[in-house]
């Protein structure tokens, strides 16, 4: 059995469903791997990435490529937290591209997909939609976002000081 990946922006890969699982041939090493990421933005189509590519870097590095679209560059000054994101992270899934969130001068975690109503059970959905409102200047009507549906929610936390910050998609 392959030895379970960890990744600092992208702690929950296993519970999120961003893992393919079925035996598959690496496209950057060669291997043989029972799960692996297949999504990599690249001018070459890949659709085959071992954790263990994705993580040191050699799959982004082989095919020019990024896992991320997007990220919110400006709010960290750390290359290297940059090549860690953008080259060293698998991406969630989403309508229109990644777009991940930063705080404290670092990326934050992705925790995964959420509506309304997780935020609700979590108790952080006045205070999370409420900050998304001022940060992106749209009112996004808290009804229409759901767990993985046309307007959709995606939940980060900061590393450092442990702050919710949501991503909507869609509407």
């Amino acid at each position: 059995m392959e030895k379970k990946s960890i990744f600092k922006y992208h702690p929950n890969i296993y519970e999120n469903d961003i893992i393919t699982k079925e035996i598959g041939v690496c496209q950057c090493c060669e291997k043989t791997v029972s799960e692996y990421c297949n999504k990599l933005y690249a001018i070459e189509t890949v659709r085959i990435i071992c954790l263990e590519c994705v993580a040191n870097g050699k799959a982004a590095e082989k095919f020019d490529g990024q896992f991320i679209q997007d990220a919110e560059i400006d709010k960290v000054d750390d290359p290297s937290k940059s090549d860690e994101l953008f080259n060293k992270t698998p991406g969630y899934r989403s309508w229109q591209g990644e777009n991940w969130l930063a705080c404290c001068n670092d990326f934050c975690a992705f925790i995964g997909d959420v509506g309304t109503k997780e935020l609700e059970e979590m108790g952080i959905d006045d205070e999370v939609l409420a900050e998304h409102e001022e940060v992106s200047g749209y009112f996004v009507a808290r009804e229409y976002i759901t767990k993985k549906g046309n307007c959709a929610g995606y939940l980060f936390q900061c590393l450092h000081c442990k702050k919710y910050h949501l991503g909507v998609d869609g509407c």
